[in-house]
């Protein structure tokens, strides 16, 4: 798993589909379906149920969302962190 992975899926998950995803994460939605089905073999099981009106997530599927929303939300944190403390000089 790759944190562009985790952001994709919680993406498709927030969309409601990989259409809308693909729109708001502005990657091709072939691109996208590929990344989240390559998450899903990386842990042997599948995290959204596929159908005409959109997805829906599994029982795994709802735990990885959970823990990948808190996993997003640090990088993004640390990232705004480093960001900063090299952007204010300092000294």
């Amino acid at each position: 798993m790759d944190i562009r992975q985790l952001r994709y899926f919680v993406g498709v998950v927030e969309a409601g589909s990989f259409t809308r995803a693909a729109a708001i994460l502005h990657i091709a939605q072939s691109a996208l379906s590929l990344h989240v089905r390559q998450l899903e073999e990386s842990f042997g099981t599948q995290l959204l149920v596929r159908d005409r009106t959109g997805v829906s997530v599994t029982a795994s599927g709802a735990r990885l969302l959970e823990r990948g929303r808190s996993i997003l939300k640090e990088v993004q944190l640390t990232e705004a962190e480093l960001t900063n403390s090299v952007a204010a000089p300092s000294g």
